[in-house]
């Protein structure tokens, strides 16, 4: 789900659980709307969860997952082929098995991702005929069954628009879509986990332009999780936020993207709302940040940039690469998850203070902080425990099933912590 970027995800978070009579956990909020926990559909429709995206191709390994905040866990990605899906190359069966094993020995469940930014090819052609939807439903069906999964996530990016530049589009891929899902929930039952991660813009429908009802689709899926990050980055006309929680320079935000769903007849309790732990970093064009007023706001994080990305972590690399459309392009990412801010001594280790020349500021409009170098003009943009809990804050005063975030690596435990709190208030 990071545009530009493979996403993997893991897992939904309940805080503060306390398990009912029949062994069902449930948050402070459902206990407090409930004298017990009878059963699962008496309180699902209540659950505060937290989710976040487990890498499959990165380094931690799923028993360092904080799986006491966790619900559900993502396990990503599977990607589109000719045929249905597979499994990268890279990403290890064995590992695949403990996420799996690990999940259920805490008591959580465990989904498995079909998409992400470059998994998405054959999407539109694997639903795009009664007879490649049935044999694509057979195909999850079985996979769910031989690994023991409780359910499927689907993050195709997108339909009816692009994505990454070798993607099949059709005009009717929403429409297809949509037959697709009422198969697959047919086969499944409701006892099968059918969540999916959607885009900012929503679903496109055949005029080209985003859906103004997607009623449907919202009673077929479990969770949708919003896709409310990747706003600005290195491609953007300026610096900016990547996840800003209001609308402040023409970018879309998390605020407004609720609200079209909201708009759209999507249930506010199957919306999950997605933080991202990483930012992105900005080679600047001035040593001075120029400040605008917007909507009543100090705003400082939009700022002329030059072309140029920096370099982010110490794991980012402007090596020459080809990404499965067959593009070559030798760029850094400039991605930064948050711990590795704090671990290259960038910020400080309570996230208050930035080192190494940077200054920390929160910019008021978007409620995200960023750092800046005067010296040599890098801005970095990124969420924290502070950001992360004002728009956690957000999600549950609009009634959302709880946030995301991808993904499990990037943040330490003092902003889990916060959106924790935030959740349980």
């Amino acid at each position: 789900m990071l545009s530009r970027l493979v996403l993997l995800w893991l897992g939904l978070s309940l805080v503060n659980v306390a398990a009912g009579a029949n062994g069902l956990f449930c948050s402070a909020l459902c206990r407090r709307r409930m004298s017990t926990c009878r059963s699962t559909d008496a309180c699902a429709g209540k659950f505060v969860c937290r989710g976040q995206y487990w890498p499959a191709y990165g380094t931690q390994k799923p028993q360092a997952v904080d799986w006491s905040r966790t619900d559900i866990g993502y396990y990503f990605v599977s990607e589109t082929d000719a045929t249905g899906f597979n499994i990268p190359k890279g990403q290890s069966i064995s590992a695949l098995k403990t996420f799996v094993s690990t999940a259920h020995s805490k008591r959580k469940k465990a989904v498995f991702t079909i998409g992400g930014w470059t998994g998405s090819r054959y999407f539109s052609d694997r639903v795009a005929t009664s007879g490649n939807r049935t044999k694509l439903v057979a195909a999850i069906r079985e996979f769910l069954v031989k690994y023991d999964f409780d359910g499927v996530d689907l993050d195709w990016e997108y339909p009816g628009s692009q994505g990454i530049g070798c993607n099949k589009v059709r005009a009717t891929d929403s429409a297809n879509f949509l037959l697709f899902l009422k198969s697959l929930r047919a086969t499944l039952g409701s006892k099968k986990l059918i969540t999916a991660a959607i885009g900012a813009s929503g679903l496109i429908g055949t005029d080209g332009n985003p859906l103004t009802d997607m009623k449907a689709f919202g009673a077929v899926f479990d969770i949708i999780n919003l896709m409310t990050y990747d706003v600005g980055g290195p491609w953007s006309p300026t610096s900016g936020p990547n996840c800003p929680l209001r609308t402040c320079n023409s970018d879309t935000s998390v605020m407004q993207v609720v609200q079209a769903f909201k708009k759209a007849g999507i249930p506010a309790s199957k919306m999950m709302l997605g933080i991202p732990a990483y930012g992105y970093s900005y080679q600047l064009k001035s040593s001075t940040l120029a400040s605008k007023r917007i909507d009543g706001y100090v705003s400082r994080v939009y700022q002329a940039k030059t072309s140029t990305t920096p370099k982010g972590s110490k794991t980012d690399s402007n090596a020459t690469s080809t990404d499965v459309c067959g593009v070559r392009s030798a760029s850094y990412s400039g991605m930064w998850n948050y711990v590795d801010l704090i671990s290259e001594g960038i910020l400080s280790s309570n996230g208050s203070v930035g080192h190494m020349g940077f200054t920390r500021y929160v910019d008021s409009c978007s409620a995200t902080p960023f750092l800046f170098n005067p010296r040599t003009k890098v801005m970095i943009n990124y969420d924290d425990a502070y950001s992360a809990g004002q728009k956690t804050a957000y999600a549950m005063s609009q009634g959302l099933k709880g946030v995301y975030t991808f993904d499990s690596a990037g943040f330490n435990t003092a902003v889990l912590k916060s959106i924790r709190n935030k959740l349980d208030a």
